[in-house]
């Protein structure tokens, strides 16, 4: 632990500053000029390759698992679910299905399943007794026969239920597509829960299990994930911002001046942290105890927000050109390179871990909105995600890279595809800084 002091500016103005830079409201300054405005969104239809370029989306049905009725309900419904927040999925309703029920789990009659449009079929059957189930999953392509491609069993206690459903339908992902889906990942963030209060806290993907992760009647702000599913955050629950983990009681990193936000690199043992050393917020590379390895910004303006990318590189938000814009830095820093021409306030980056090529997600107010972009950093193509939909902030990629989890004023937490389609509402209520683990 260490303890630093802060001169020329007071905590809570400092505080102030640094956060009008994430994403406050703020003079735009020097920014760009009105020709360079952020891109408006692209129409198309939502589309998926699995067999070929720009096939139509998969249309698959779910019947519920044979079985003990009031489990049946419940899988389906996950795995319905699931598929349609997949935004590769047709999921076709129940009330169009043909075959007769008296068909055994594991086969179907491919002729009642095409006459309906089904390309593929989940069937199953769940047993449940007591506390513990035993669940049997099936997948089925319609033009490959009778007979399954795919099967999962699963067994334990009925809270394990939806995980089970979860593995199943991102091996199906995966039978498709060749990689995995994510299903059973959580989401973290910030959201008020009175006045002059804010928790961390975490929800699944699906919108399920939310977990209030802080609960100490202050504000809590900026969680990220650290090492073991334990939470950095920082807090004013000594009235200044220090640095916390939730497996810990004492703070990280403690003292007078900013201490806003950590985040941890890939593999763990360093992360990137924000303070303000003689009055100004900076990037420092630390090691998971919070002792200093780095500085790795050093200029005039606000540096904040820190994510890691690929290959160890950094991006940040800095207005040392005048208004909040993308920066990206290696793990030596030094050398930063802007990233955002377009736009004259870009913050709260968020860096696709499995795109082909290197990619950023990113909330820019146009106008007098904020939405969600994209860019790609080779070709510096920069893809609208919303528009027109109210303020949409604090984007978040999926561990697959095939989803980006936002928040917008629309009501809560959303789901969209990286084309900005499919866009559900996950879970109600405000939130901030989200992170997808």
């Amino acid at each position: 632990m260490m303890t630093r002091k802060t001169a020329t500016l007071g905590t809570l103005g400092l505080l102030a500053l640094a956060l009008a830079a994430v994403g406050g409201s703020v003079s735009a300054g020097d920014g760009p000029t009105e020709d360079s405005k952020l891109p408006s969104k692209d129409g198309g239809s939502l589309e998926l390759d699995v067999y070929g370029p720009a096939s139509d989306l998969y249309k698959i049905a779910v019947v519920p698992p044979k079985g003990t009725a009031s489990g049946a309900k419940q899988v389906a419904e996950i795995a319905e679910k699931d598929l349609r927040l997949s935004s590769l999925f047709k999921v076709l309703a129940a009330s169009s299905f043909l075959e007769e029920g008296a068909q055994p789990a594991g086969s179907i009659e491919t002729k009642s399943w095409t006459v309906v449009g089904a390309q593929g079929v989940i069937k199953g059957s769940i047993t449940i007794t007591g506390t513990l189930f035993d669940l049997s999953l099936n997948l089925f392509e319609v033009v490959k026969g009778a007979g399954p491609v795919l099967s999962r069993s699963y067994s334990g206690k009925l809270p394990e239920l939806r995980g089970s459903v979860h593995n199943f339908v991102n091996l199906v992902i995966e039978h498709f597509t060749g990689t995995k889906g994510c299903f059973g990942s959580r989401i973290l963030f910030a959201r008020k829960t009175g006045k002059k209060m804010k928790d961390i806290f975490t929800v699944g993907m699906d919108g399920f299990g939310l977990a209030k992760k802080t609960d100490n009647g202050s504000i809590n702000i900026i969680p990220s994930w650290g090492p073991g599913g334990s939470i950095f955050y920082t807090s004013f629950v000594t009235g200044f911002p220090f640095l916390y983990r939730t497996d810990r009681v004492e703070p990280v990193l403690k003292g007078e001046g900013l201490n806003m936000g950590a985040a941890v690199a890939p593999g763990g043992g360093k992360m990137a942290v924000v303070m303000a050393v003689d009055g100004q917020p900076d990037i420092f590379l630390t090691d998971i105890e919070g002792n200093i390895i780095k500085r790795l910004t050093n200029t005039p303006g606000i540096d904040v927000s820190p994510v890691w990318g690929p290959g160890g590189k950094i991006a940040f938000v800095s207005n040392r050109q005048g208004s909040p814009q993308i920066y990206v830095t290696g793990p030596g820093g030094g050398g930063a390179t802007r990233v955002t021409f377009k736009g004259s306030y870009n913050t709260e980056p968020s860096w696709c871990p499995k795109c082909d090529e290197p990619s950023i997600a990113f909330s820019g107010r146009d106008g007098g909105a904020y939405d969600i972009f994209t860019i790609n950093l080779k070709t510096g193509e920069i893809k609208r995600m919303t528009e027109g939909q109210g303020d949409n902030k604090s984007p978040a990629w999926s561990p697959d890279g095939r989803l980006i989890a936002f928040h917008s004023s629309r009501g809560g937490i959303h789901l969209c595809n990286t084309d900005g389609l499919n866009q559900n509402l996950i879970l109600k209520g405000n939130a901030e800084t989200l992170r997808w683990r």
